[in-house]
């Protein structure tokens, strides 16, 4: 599923991202018998090329949205730290995307879990909001506008 509210969701097959971008696929595996989930991310260049991947396991029984959701988290972690300007993240759980999308809350394991996911996401939101108040494109290195500290 594609991350981006007002496109078009739910692609059948693996499409290459546009140009300039990179395409991250994440999925997640329970293992119940051994108490275990397995995470997985992959990560593609706008020619279908590999750029890097990533997994890790971690201990518990987890359901699959639970799983899945912190398989998000595990994915935009790893993102941060890799500093790609335009990353498109390809999900295959729909409760998941609709919870991210639909801003679902709960007090519940999910519901925290999807809240952790949309605050590492909070920065890019706040600088996304502030374009519709900019006269053009704007860009800054190293130093962040003031108005963006209180979401980093």
């Amino acid at each position: 599923m594609m991350m981006f509210p007002g496109r078009f969701y739910g692609a059948l097959c693996w499409e290459k991202p546009k140009f300039g971008w990179v395409k991250c696929n994440v999925d997640t595996n329970v293992f119940a018998s051994q108490g275990k989930t397995g995470f997985g991310c992959v990560l593609q260049n706008s020619k279908g090329c590999f750029l890097a991947a990533r997994c890790a396991g971690m201990a518990g029984n987890f359901r699959a949205r639970e799983a899945e959701a912190l398989d998000i988290c595990e994915a935009l972690s790893w993102l941060k730290g890799l500093q790609f300007p335009c990353v498109f993240i390809e999900i295959d759980c729909l409760q998941v995307f609709q919870a991210l999308v639909e801003e679902f809350s709960g007090p519940n394991g999910f519901g925290l879990i999807i809240k952790e996911c949309r605050s590492m996401n909070f920065a890019a939101h706040s600088v996304a909001r502030a374009a519709s108040s900019m006269s053009g494109p704007q860009e800054w290195n190293s130093v962040p506008p003031l108005w963006l500290l209180n979401s980093l």
